[in-house]
């Protein structure tokens, strides 16, 4: 028994109930407990019958897990943080740092880079990112919370807090403003390894995801492909092709989906900070500025993920103006043959 432990903080996630379309601070029932699971991984049954609605692994642990901290007799003094989608950092150790390409940093590289020119996603919804050091103040501050509210208690059992750190209830943004956003940085300064100019197409139907990924991610990768094998070079587009649209798939739910947070137990431990302390750990999201916010993540992205700095910019303009006109080209090319094709069925 850790008899000095004053606090444990379980780090969860906002959409650990996401087949619900509210998900407040509280605990929510579960389709099988962590023993249950572990039994029926012995039996070797599907996981997708495992998942029911969850829409992957990630979601349906951290619910499990909770679950298995409100039954746990609550021996230990645990509160559950659970923020939403972490992007770059704002302030700190600088602006603009990351260090992965998973949700929208992924998809904003890709579309950067002229790689994805189709992606399954609905403009219209709120998304929900949080910049990554404003989630470590929280956390740490969620911890401090912890400790002071069981310290006062004569025995450590009572129900685990919970904290939903988002930020669609104080600032809400939809993707079409996030991906805007990036657009309009894009065209201050393009990025230099980019491999063609940027082009996406953003729906929310399946028939049209078929068909535009065939078009727009198959046909260009097996012609790159082809080109590679005759320089003598291994193919390799349709793999990255393949690769990231499973990737994709797997966002599909939070690309086409919003969410109601309640997040009132993290409005007052902010509330609850002396001024000094938000000073350091500041991590309200209350009128936040997306708009300074968006610059940094896109040059955070430019620099730590693509790997350029400002000092190529004109090259990066240059070659970006080409691209346009060839993607022109492009498309005239394409509306020539599309003619010829209708010509040929109907005339002749």
């Amino acid at each position: 028994m850790m008899k000095n432990l004053k606090g444990v903080v379980h780090v969860s996630t906002a959409y650990s109930h996401c087949p619900r379309d509210v998900i407040r601070e509280e605990f929510y029932p579960v389709p099988i407990t962590a023993k249950e699971l572990t039994n029926m991984f012995i039996d070797e049954i599907s996981c997708a019958n495992i998942l029911e609605n969850w829409p992957n692994t990630y979601t349906f642990t951290k619910a499990i897990a909770e679950n298995m901290i409100l039954n746990n007799d609550n021996q230990l003094p645990i509160s559950i943080f659970r923020p939403s989608i972490i992007g770059c950092t704002h302030f700190e150790p600088y602006p603009g740092w990351l260090d992965t390409i998973n949700g929208p940093s992924g998809i904003v590289t890709g579309v950067m880079a002229g790689l994805l020119r189709t992606i399954y996603l609905d403009s219209n919804k709120i998304t929900d990112i949080i910049p990554v050091d404003y989630t470590v103040n929280a956390l740490i501050s969620v911890m401090w919370d912890t400790v002071n509210s069981y310290q006062h208690l004569n025995q450590t059992k009572k129900v685990p807090k919970i904290y939903n750190y988002v930020s669609s209830n104080e600032s809400p943004i939809t993707w079409g403003e996030y991906i805007q956003n990036m657009y309009d940085h894009y065209f201050e300064v393009p990025p230099l390894r980019a491999m063609w100019y940027i082009f996406c197409i953003f729906h929310t139907n399946f028939l049209i995801d078929t068909i535009l990924r065939f078009w727009l991610h198959k046909v260009p990768g097996a012609l790159m492909d082809l080109l590679l094998i005759i320089s003598g070079k291994t193919p390799k587009m349709l793999k990255m092709y393949s690769k990231t649209e499973y990737m994709l798939d797997m966002l599909n739910e939070f690309l086409t989906r919003e969410w109601s947070f309640d997040n009132e137990n993290t409005k007052k431990l902010w509330l609850s900070l002396s001024k000094e302390d938000r000073n350091i750990f500041w991590f309200s999201l209350e009128k936040f500025d997306w708009k300074d916010y968006l610059k940094i993540y896109y040059f955070g992205v430019r620099k730590h993920i693509l790997h350029e700095d400002l000092s190529n910019t004109k090259k990066a303009v240059s070659k970006n103006q080409k691209l346009f006109w060839l993607h022109c080209l492009c498309i005239v090319l394409i509306i020539y043959i599309l003619l010829q094709f209708l010509y040929w069925i109907f005339i002749m």
